[in-house]
């Protein structure tokens, strides 16, 4: 599939109304015949295959072979139309949303969803699956999709749409698909995105978020903004049962997903707060075999150094870290110190003394919580649960599972194919306020799925 590149407003506007008729092409498709889409896309991406090996080439340089293989299993699996048909009715509530009117038991009032129509993605560089889950959610919602890819874009995204105009042989959604690419810099273009977008999803950093704002779009918006992952170790835990869990979370994406964690609120009991530093270095020892670390550039290595030695120096925290080498370093605090370093399997433990003070402690950084991973004994899991969804959490998961994304569950606070669709209901009119008198034929409005 060939990019994009606009070189004025105009073209990017023609682009717009093409996908806006392409849309509208890809309305009228039965679920059945996106499910059979997907179907025939599936193996295409199983290990051995041209496209499964392409994307090794592409992505085991800024990532470990094992983080990639495994992220490109999770995407085939998601495929299976068996666990897509379920994950529609787990997010949509019925499968057949866009496809059937549903009537109430009365047959008073109608509902059926309809796609918002050009659905622009403005994607983000540091997680490859973005453009492939966008591809994907657009099919499952008939939408027509702009994907404007990140500069840091690994050509997987493109490598993926060329596998989806390989399996769709009826040319059923191609032409609804557009890959852009442009300067972030060029306002003109970026005014064209927020008047002429029906939906618009946006992926990355606060200038990301800042540069389409609600209230300048013209579409539904929809911010994934930056994000601080984050965990939470309660007293009781089997110790060395969850380290090696979190080492995982900490290691498979080199800590530029939202889901890693980089500040660990610990409870200080039994010396919990110490023994897990000192454990969870041990264990980042170990997962090097599972995720070897990238090499670390000569500024990186020394933004390392100075976290290192400013803690020494400081004495704000101590230092858990191999002698020799740079690629993961844990920091106990001394105190809430309330900064929390960034990227190379940098973690900063702090203690705390119960979950309200946990809960405290992550009031700094409401705005930006998302995920948080929970190691507790199961009695403990309902009352730490409140406490971070109180904090501003909307994703708790288990030890090892941080990056565990599964469809049908809820993306920060809410379902994602849900918020790309609009619901349309049609009253035929019942009670108080419906004219006195009028004669309700409820069965005689005869609605129908679309693909009949």
């Amino acid at each position: 599939m060939n990019l994009f590149r606009p070189a004025t407003a105009h073209e990017l506007r023609e682009r717009f109304v093409q996908l806006r008729r392409a849309g509208r092409d890809l309305t009228s498709i039965p679920l059945s015949e996106v499910l059979e889409l997907l179907g025939r896309l599936r193996p295409l991406w199983q290990p051995g295959t041209e496209y499964h090996d392409q994307a090794l080439a592409l992505l085991t340089s800024p990532w470990s072979r094992r983080a990639v293989e495994s992220a490109l299993a999770g995407l085939a699996l998601g495929m299976t139309p068996e666990l897509v048909q379920a994950g529609l009715t787990r997010e949509l509530g019925r499968i057949d949303l866009l496809d059937a009117w549903e009537p109430d038991p009365w047959g008073v009032g109608h509902v059926r969803g309809y796609p918002l129509g050009v659905v622009a993605q403005i994607l983000a560089g540091n997680v490859f699956l973005g453009g492939a889950i966008a591809l994907c959610q657009s099919l499952l919602t008939r939408n027509a999709v702009l994907l404007k890819l990140s500069r840091e874009d690994s050509g997987f995204t493109a490598l993926f749409a060329q596998s989806l105009r390989a399996a769709d042989v009826k040319g059923l959604a191609t032409n609804a698909v557009t890959l852009a690419s442009w300067d972030s810099r060029e306002e003109t273009l970026n005014d064209v995105v927020r008047s002429e977008a029906d939906g618009l999803v946006v992926w990355g950093g606060a200038g990301a978020v800042a540069a389409y704002p609600a209230e300048r779009c013209k579409g539904r918006v929809i911010h994934y903004g930056p994000r601080l992952g984050i965990g939470l170790v309660l007293a009781g835990v089997d110790l060395e049962a969850v380290l090696p869990g979190l080492a995982w979370d900490v290691a498979l994406w080199e800590q530029q997903a939202c889901s890693s964690p980089r500040l660990l609120l610990v409870e200080a009991q039994d010396d919990l707060p110490a023994r897990l530093a000192r454990g969870l270095q041990r264990a980042l020892v170990d997962v090097r075999n599972e995720f070897v670390p990238k090499n670390l550039s000569l500024d990186e290595k020394g933004e390392v150094l100075s976290v290192r030695e400013l803690a020494w120096w400081s004495g704000q925290a101590e230092v858990f870290a191999p002698a020799d080498a740079m690629d993961h370093t844990v920091l106990l605090a001394r105190d809430a110190t309330g900064q929390v370093p960034l990227g190379s399997r940098m973690v900063l433990v702090q203690p705390v003394a119960n979950l309200d003070a946990a809960e405290a402690a992550l009031a700094p950084y409401r705005a930006g919580l998302q995920t948080a991973v929970l190691a507790a004994a199961p009695a403990r899991w309902q009352g730490a649960i409140d406490a971070l969804v109180r904090a501003g959490v909307t994703e708790v998961a288990a030890p090892g599972a941080a990056a565990a994304r599964f469809l049908g569950l809820p993306h920060e606070g809410d379902f994602a194919l849900r918020r790309l669709i609009r619901l349309i209901g049609v009253d035929l009119g019942a009670g108080p306020l419906a004219c006195p008198g009028r004669e309700l034929k409820a069965t005689a409005l005869a609605l129908k799925p679309a693909a009949e």
